[in-house]
């Protein structure tokens, strides 16, 4: 038996919502540095960044999420 199989489906969920929350954090200090260096640079305005922000958000957040679930459902 490996290590998979021994672990029950509580402490599956626990390691994955760790995971996923790791990757979260994670993502949003990356945006949040590089949208700072920018600023900092002027390149661009945090209006500029909250207006694309949105515009991409409307077009890209429903296939990234459907994505995301697709590999989890194939992990299962």
């Amino acid at each position: 038996m490996n290590d998979d199989e021994k672990m029950n489906d509580d402490e599956k969920i626990s390691i994955l919502l760790s995971n996923m929350t790791n990757e979260l954090v994670s993502s949003r200090v990356r945006v949040r540095a590089i949208v700072e260096l920018l600023e900092e640079k002027g390149l661009i305005t945090r209006e500029e960044y909250e207006n694309r922000f949105k515009k991409v958000f409307e077009r890209d957040a429903i296939s990234y999420r459907n994505d995301l679930l697709k590999e989890v459902k194939i992990d299962e």
